[in-house]
């Protein structure tokens, strides 16, 4: 499942990315760049999650594997699809084979660089914190979430509902009868 949610998140703000797409003056598509860096970012800091999954899920097989070259060894051929064997419906040689492509995606060369090239090959992780922050409408944002607390609701529903420091006019009663004061709802830190 956790693998799933990795990869889906990275397509879903590719998907996001391309339908939020703008054209620049030239007519060529400009993807969105919050959605198109938030994947980018999920992506740099995912890899190794990713490659820790892969391996978690393949056991110690992707580096204890003998070489290729025993696979086809009459000697050793019989003995490693005995000892390889799982599932009825899986051969062994398909096993190795899927063994010896994790491996080569996460422990080999090869492996590191692909672990390089996500982390840094569409800018660095704070090239694209910083583009997120540069295009993300702070300001529209800001007065969504003044809106939704000066909606006008409190007093309208029970007091379990009731937003904090809003449930009365005088202020808050604590359990043992003592006023309390509602929280701020100022601009201070």
């Amino acid at each position: 499942m956790q693998l799933i949610s990795i990869v889906e998140g990275f397509y879903a703000c590719g998907v996001a990315a391309s339908t939020y797409a703008t054209q620049d003056p030239s007519g060529v598509a400009v993807p969105d760049a919050v959605f198109a860096n938030i994947g980018k970012l999920l992506l740099s800091g995912q890899i190794y999650e990713m490659q820790r999954l892969a391996h978690e899920l393949a056991g110690g097989l992707i580096v204890a594997l003998p070489g290729p070259d025993e696979d086809h060894n009459p000697g050793t051929q019989a003995v490693l699809a005995e000892v390889l064997s799982g599932r009825g419906d899986i051969p062994a040689a398909r096993r190795l084979q899927v063994a010896r492509m994790i491996e080569d995606l996460t422990a080999s060369n090869q492996g590191g660089w692909y672990s390089v090239i996500s982390l840094h090959g569409g800018g660095s992780p704070e090239a694209m914190k910083r583009e997120i922050w540069r295009n993300y409408p702070i300001p529209e944002k800001t007065a969504l979430v003044e809106h939704l607390l000066d909606r006008g609701l409190a007093g309208e529903h029970p007091a379990s509902s009731r937003q904090p420091g809003r449930c009365c006019v005088t202020g808050c009663r604590t359990v043992d009868g003592h006023e309390a004061t509602p929280l701020s709802t100022g601009s201070g830190a």
